[in-house]
């Protein structure tokens, strides 16, 4: 997967931490992910009533890794933080045509540099190319 992520100033590490979450989730490299993750870690999407905690999150990406249609292309938008809040904005593009435009809610356990991610909210909008 290729992905594009902006340029960043530096004075902003959880911005720089939530493109490394966005783009493990987008690649499914939960070996990547985990280390990052709070024990009770949930990942919803905004209109879907599956709520994916941590024990079952390894299995759905090893799912979505098995899957004929995958993602080739991976660009983060904008990454933005403050104290335990982050967001990132990005876009997609699938191997099917499809376009997944996301915007993903990141909240950590603290708003210090060993805080685990707590849960992630995605707000997913897909078009075919």
């Amino acid at each position: 997967m290729k992905t594009n992520t902006p340029d960043n100033c530096g004075n902003s590490p959880r911005s720089v931490l939530a493109i490394e979450v966005a783009v493990n989730l987008a690649s499914s490299e939960y070996d990547k992910l985990e280390p990052l993750l709070a024990e009770d870690f949930t990942w919803s999407v905004a209109g879907s009533d599956e709520e994916i905690l941590k024990p079952k999150l390894k299995s759905y990406m090893n799912k979505a890794n098995q899957s004929d249609v995958h993602i080739d292309r991976f660009d983060v938008l904008t990454s933005i933080s403050h104290g335990k809040y982050a967001a990132v904005s990005s876009c997609a593009y699938a191997s099917n045509g499809y376009i997944f435009n996301s915007h993903d809610l990141y909240e950590f356990t603290g708003a210090g540099g060993s805080a685990k991610l707590l849960k992630v909210t995605s707000y997913i909008v897909d078009s075919k190319q």
